[in-house]
């Protein structure tokens, strides 16, 4: 074996599966490991919420598609109604 091959370990090696982890090192990998889990948790329960706001947000759409068609002609011609009384109320309350 080479000087340098000698200096390095490969996880496959055997040797190093025996080898035992410093107590502080390994307990520090166990909260690694959990933080892991909880980070891809949250990224499950992220995209969960994505896609359920992405579906709310089609059929909100659809609805307010129709209400447009069903409405929006009557919503059109009584603009100027409210115009008036909005301005109505405005000179009300200057005097």
């Amino acid at each position: 074996m080479e000087s340098s091959e000698r200096g390095q370990r490969s996880e496959e090696d055997p040797e190093y599966e025996d080898e035992e982890v410093d107590p502080r090192i390994q307990g520090e990998l166990e909260k690694l490991n959990q933080s892991t889990d909880d980070i891809n948790r949250c990224e499950t329960e992220l995209e969960d919420a994505r896609q359920k706001f992405r579906s709310v947000l089609v059929e909100a759409t659809v609805k307010l598609d129709e209400l447009v068609k069903k409405i929006g002609k009557a919503v059109e011609e009584s603009k100027p109604y409210w115009e008036a009384r909005r301005l109505a109320r405005q000179i009300h309350t200057e005097i």
